[in-house]
C-alpha cells in the first residue's frame, strides 16, 4: 500500500511519467496542429475531438487502460506484511479502495489537462468557446474518473484473486483491450470507453443526451462498487499473510 503524499517520490515519479507520456502522445497525434498546417476550426473540431487524442477506441479503450494498469502496478504493489498487520486487513482494504479512487482522479486530471493545455495553446480560444469545448471536457472528465475507477476496481479484484501475482496486470488490461476490440470484430460498442463517445453529437448536432449520460455514470459507479466489495471479500478470505487469522 502506498500513501498519496507529495513527499512520496515514487508516486510523484509515476505521475510525472504518465503526464509526460500523455504530452508526447498528444503532440505526436496533433503534429499538424502544432506546426500550424491545420487550424482548429468549427469545421474540424469534431474530428479532432473524436478521432485523435480523445478517441474512445484506440486511445481511451486501448492505450489508456494499458498505461493505467502499468501505473497501478507501480503504485499499488503489495506492501510489507507489517503494514497490513499494523492497519488490520479490513482497514487496509478500505484505505486501498480510497487510494484507488484518488489515483483514478489524478490520472484523469493528467489526461484531460494535457488536452486542455495544448488545445488552448494551439487553438483560437473563440473557437473553443463557441463550440462549448470547455463544458465538453468537463463532462468527459467526470465520466473518465468513473471509467478509470472501474478499471482500478477490476485490477483490484484480480490482484486479490490471483494472490498478488503480477499476472493480474496483464489480465486486467487485456480485458479492456479485448472488450474494446470487439468493435472491430462484432461492431460491438459495449465497452464503457464508448460512454464518452459523444463528440459528433456535441460539436456537429449541438445535442447531448443527458439522460443516457447519467445512466452511464450510474452503471460505472455501481459496477465499480460491486467489484470493490467482491475484491474485499476475496482479500479477507485469502490467507495473504500465511497464518494470519481473519
Amino acid at each position: 500500500m502506498m500513501k498519496f503524499s507529495v513527499r512520496n517520490r515514487e508516486v510523484i515519479k509515476v505521475f510525472a511519467c504518465v503526464l509526460f507520456m500523455f504530452a508526447i502522445l498528444w503532440c505526436s497525434i496533433n503534429m499538424r496542429i502544432i506546426f500550424g498546417s491545420v487550424k482548429v476550426s468549427p469545421d474540424n473540431i469534431t474530428s479532432i475531438m473524436r478521432d485523435k487524442y480523445q478517441n474512445c477506441i484506440q486511445i481511451l479503450g486501448i492505450i489508456v487502460p494499458i498505461v493505467y494498469s502499468l501505473a497501478f502496478y507501480k503504485i499499488f504493489a503489495l506492501g510489507e506484511k507489517h503494514i497490513i498487520i499494523r492497519y488490520g486487513k479490513r482497514r487496509y482494504e478500505k484505505i486501498e479502495s480510497k487510494n484507488i479512487f484518488i489515483f483514478s482522479f489524478i490520472f484523469a486530471v493528467e489526461y484531460i489537462l494535457t488536452d486542455f493545455i495544448f488545445m488552448n495553446l494551439f487553438s483560437d480560444i473563440s473557437v473553443l468557446l463557441k463550440s462549448a469545448y470547455y463544458l465538453f471536457v468537463l463532462l468527459k472528465f467526470i465520466m473518465l474518473i468513473l471509467y478509470l475507477n472501474l478499471i482500478g476496481a477490476t485490477l483490484y479484484i484480480l490482484r486479490n484473486i490471483l494472490g498478488f501475482s503480477n499476472l493480474y496486470i496483464i489480465v486486467g488490461s487485456l480485458i479492456y483491450v479485448l472488450w474494446t476490440s470487439l468493435y472491430y470484430i462484432l461492431l460491438s460498442d459495449t465497452c464503457p470507453s464508448f460512454y464518452m463517445n459523444f463528440a459528433t453529437e456535441w460539436f456537429d448536432y449541438h445535442t447531448f443526451d443527458s439522460f443516457s449520460y447519467i445512466i452511464n455514470l450510474a452503471k460505472l459507479f455501481f459496477a465499480s462498487l460491486i467489484l470493490k466489495y467482491l475484491g474485499e471479500i476475496v482479500f479477507l478470505r485469502r490467507d495473504i499473510l500465511e497464518n494470519e487469522e481473519n
